[in-house]
C-alpha cells in the first residue's frame, strides 16, 4: 500500500517502565509520531496526505523563507522554485517532499539519507543523512551533511515537530525559552533586525500560555547550560514537561505557534505549537547570518533532540 508520505519506519524501546515508540516518514524524513507508554507527544499529521503544516519534516539546504526565492552566489542571481506564492518566497529547502532512504535500521534507531544534487539555483552536491535513536525519556536526533563540490556550499538545516500532550489543549500548555534576541519580519515574514525580548510580547522566558496569542518568529542568543545544550520547554496542565534540546551547531530557534492548525478535515482548529531547532536564520542565504559554508570533503553534524520529563512514569533531573 502507497502513502503519500512514502515508506513509514516504525521505532521501538523499552526502558524500565518506559515504552517508547517513534514513527518517522520517508518523505521528507518526517518525524510524524512519538509516544510514551501509549500516549502520543507529536502532532502527528495524516500519512496518506500532504499538510500545509510540514509535520515533523527535515529542512535543508535552508530553513524558513529565502525572500523571492533567490540568492546572489559570484555576482549572479540564482533562483528556485516559489512554494508560498502569496509571500513570493521559497520555503524549507529542497527535501521536504524529496523520499530519503534508509541507511540503517535496528529497533530504536534509523538513519535516513537524501542527497541534493546540483541544479541552477542551488549548484552543490552535498549528501545529508538524519539519524533518529529512541534513548532513556525521549529521541536524540542527529544531522550530517557532506559537500562534495570543489567549493564551499552554503547550508541550513533544521527540524519541524509540533509538540502536543495527549489529553489537553495545548492552548492550555506553556512555552517556555530563555531566548534573549527575536528577529523581527515584515508582512512577508523575511527578517527585518533584530530586538531584545525581554519586557516585550516575546519575552518567554517565565513561560507563557499558548492560547496567549500566535507567535511565528525566529529567536537567538539562548541560554546553554553546562554541556552546552539550548533548552526549549512545553508543560502540560498537570506540570509535564517536553523539554527540546539543542546542541551548539543550532544557534537558532524558530517558535510558530498557530491557533488555526486542522489535524483532519473532519476536526475543528486548535492550538498547536512547532519548536524548530535550525543552524541558521530565515532568508540566511541572502542575510548572510549563521549560515554554514560546508568545506568540500569535511563533514558536519549537530544534534537536537527531546526528553519528556515528570510525566507518570518518568523522573527525569537532566539530559545525558
Amino acid at each position: 500500500m502507497h502513502s503519500a508520505t512514502g515508506q513509514q519506519f516504525i521505532l521501538s524501546a523499552t526502558f524500565g517502565s518506559e515504552s517508547l515508540t517513534a514513527n518517522i516518514s520517508s518523505v521528507g524524513a518526517a518525524l510524524r509520531s512519538f509516544k510514551l507508554n501509549g500516549r502520543e507527544h507529536l502532532e502527528p499529521g495524516n500519512a496518506d496526505s500532504i499538510s500545509p503544516y510540514c509535520e515533523g519534516i527535515v529542512m535543508a539546504p535552508w530553513a524558513n523563507r529565502l525572500e523571492d526565492g533567490a540568492w546572489m552566489h559570484k555576482g549572479k542571481r540564482l533562483e528556485v522554485p516559489i512554494n508560498i506564492h502569496d509571500q513570493n518566497n521559497a520555503n524549507h529547502g529542497l527535501l521536504i517532499h524529496y523520499p530519503y532512504q534508509v541507511v540503517h535500521q535496528t529497533a530504536s534507531k534509523v538513519t535516513l539519507a537524501a542527497t541534493i544534487f546540483p541544479r541552477t539555483g542551488y549548484p552543490f552536491l552535498v549528501d545529508t543523512t538524519v539519524t533518529y535513536e529512541l534513548v532513556e525519556h525521549g529521541m536524540k536526533v542527529t544531522h550530517t551533511a557532506l559537500n562534495h563540490s570543489a567549493e564551499p556550499a552554503p547550508y541550513v538545516v533544521g527540524a519541524h515537530a509540533y509538540f502536543m500532550f495527549e489529553g489537553f489543549s495545548t492552548g492550555d500548555c506553556v512555552l517556555t525559552s530563555g531566548a534573549q534576541t527575536v528577529l523581527e519580519v515584515n508582512e512577508r515574514q523575511l527578517p527585518t533586525g533584530k530586538a531584545a525580548t525581554a519586557g516585550t510580547y516575546f519575552d518567554l522566558s517565565a513561560g507563557v500560555t499558548l492560547n496567549r496569542g500566535h507567535i511565528d518568529h525566529g529567536f537567538t542568543d539562548i541560554p546553554r547550560d553546562a554541556q552546552g545544550l539550548a533548552h526549549t520547554t512545553l508543560t502540560s496542565p498537570k506540570g509535564e514537561v517536553i523539554d527540546v534540546w539543542q546542541d551548539a551547531n543550532f544557534g537558532h530557534l524558530v517558535l510558530f505557534t498557530p491557533d488555526f492548525y486542522i489535524r483532519d478535515e473532519a476536526s475543528p482548529k486548535i492550538h498547536a505549537v512547532a519548536i524548530e531547532p535550525q543552524t541558521g536564520g530565515a532568508n540566511a542565504f541572502n542575510t548572510g547570518e549563521d549560515l554554514l559554508h560546508l568545506e568540500a570533503g569535511r563533514p558536519w553534524a549537530g544534534s537536537w533532540g527531546f526528553n519528556i520529563e515528570n510525566s507518570p512514569s518518568v523522573n527525569l533531573v537532566s539530559i545525558n
